[in-house]
């Protein structure tokens, strides 16, 4: 059987983590998958505050764009396998 890690959004969805980024400035980003749907793909970036991590959208295109960036380098080369 698979571990998966499981967490609840502010939008009261289920997503899989199925990725973890962390760039240059040590900012770490969890690429996210529906639970129930696939196609439902979000990306977060996580702060620590209070001694707790919490998960924050993405500040803006250029940070987004940044970690698709390192996502991509990240796995090219990978296979995809259906």
């Amino acid at each position: 059987m698979i571990d998966v890690n499981v967490m609840t959004l502010e939008n009261g969805k289920d997503y899989i983590i199925t990725d973890t980024i962390i760039n240059d400035n040590n900012n770490k980003y969890l690429f996210l998958v529906g639970k129930l749907d696939n196609n439902d793909i979000v990306i977060r970036k996580v702060i620590t505050k209070n001694d707790g991590e919490y998960l924050v959208k993405l500040d803006s295109e250029d940070e987004f764009e940044e970690i698709m960036t390192l996502f991509g380098d990240k796995h090219k080369g990978e296979k995809n396998e259906e």
